[in-house]
């Protein structure tokens, strides 16, 4: 997504905001000075969130919430701000002693109570990216407008765990977003000394072979493309980035750890410079250091998967 359409989608947001915040006004019957009365600040900070000038922070919608005598999180999600996945929710009322709370949720109540102090872009961390919800990588998957780029190192699992996947992004290339998927070559120097390392009965080319071979079957659609991260394949098998939209996963490979066992952030644009942007520029600059690839009739197989 360019600055200019990312821009677009933020005064969007801000403006269904803000026309949220003036309809449960009305509803009231309160004047824009009785709600800055509530809120503790001046009319005009109300008419410029109104009008969707200004993202409302932390601490006004928790005010905010509580003059309009709402819940906080039906609040925050309709000023567009971060709320926690209902997994979170469910997982964090299983649990009454902090003490036996599993080592995901206490990572994720860290982040949300460092969230409750400023705007971060860090939504939540998972300590493998088995943890990650489905229900998330689906809502980013189907709420994708104009971006989906999958920069595993294998990509594999997509198809593993979604059995009609290919025509998923069939469907999203063809709704108009540009679906781009990086992978390692599967022969390349840099797969093979991973492998060693790995040690994994499923091999990396076969796992790159697995997604190269439902390309190939899905056959060539206009605004899907496919790509081997050859320049800088070093860069990219030490870390997979998925991005959708404004939105991205991100893992970290550390050792000899596989895939689905990888430290996964889960990241938001917010601010210019942020980590998103930092890791989208990284991303870049595999994809542009990539050789295009054009998957044909897919191979017989070598190794069954696992």
């Amino acid at each position: 997504m360019s600055k200019e359409e990312d821009q677009q989608e933020r005064q969007e947001r801000l403006r269904q905001a803000g026309a949220w915040l003036r309809t449960q006004r009305e509803a009231r019957g309160w004047s824009g000075s009785d709600l800055a009365r509530q809120l503790e600040v001046n009319q005009v900070r109300v008419s410029a969130y109104e009008r969707g000038q200004y993202e409302v922070p932390n601490p006004i919608a928790e005010n905010i919430a509580a003059a309009f005598d709402l819940p906080l999180l039906e609040v925050r999600r309709q000023l567009g701000l971060w709320v926690p996945s209902e997994a979170d929710l469910h997982q964090l009322q299983q649990h009454a002693d902090p003490a036996r709370l599993p080592d995901d949720v206490l990572i994720t109540e860290l982040i949300r109570r460092y969230q409750k102090r400023s705007d971060r872009e860090i939504l939540d961390v998972f300590p493998r990216r088995s943890n990650v919800p489905r229900e998330l990588w689906d809502q980013l998957i189907a709420g994708a407008k104009s971006d989906i780029t999958l920069g595993g190192y294998t990509n594999y699992f997509f198809w593993t765990e979604r059995p009609h996947f290919s025509e998923t992004l069939r469907e999203k290339a063809e709704a108009g977003v540009r679906v781009r998927i990086l992978l390692g070559n599967p022969d390349g120097e840099v797969t093979r000394r991973r492998e060693r390392i790995e040690n994994a009965p499923l091999t990396l080319n076969t796992r790159i072979h697995i997604t190269l071979d439902e390309l190939a079957t899905l056959g060539p659609v206009p605004g899907i493309e496919v790509r081997y991260s050859d320049a800088n394949a070093e860069a990219h098998v030490s870390r997979s980035i998925f991005r959708f939209d404004r939105e991205a996963l991100v893992c970290e490979h550390i050792a000899e750890r596989l895939g689905h066992g990888s430290l996964t952030f889960h990241l938001r644009r917010l601010h210019d410079d942020g980590p998103f942007d930092q890791y989208v520029a990284h991303l870049e600059h595999l994809w542009d250091g990539g050789t295009p690839v054009h998957p044909t009739t897919p191979r017989e197989p070598t190794e069954p998967p696992s």
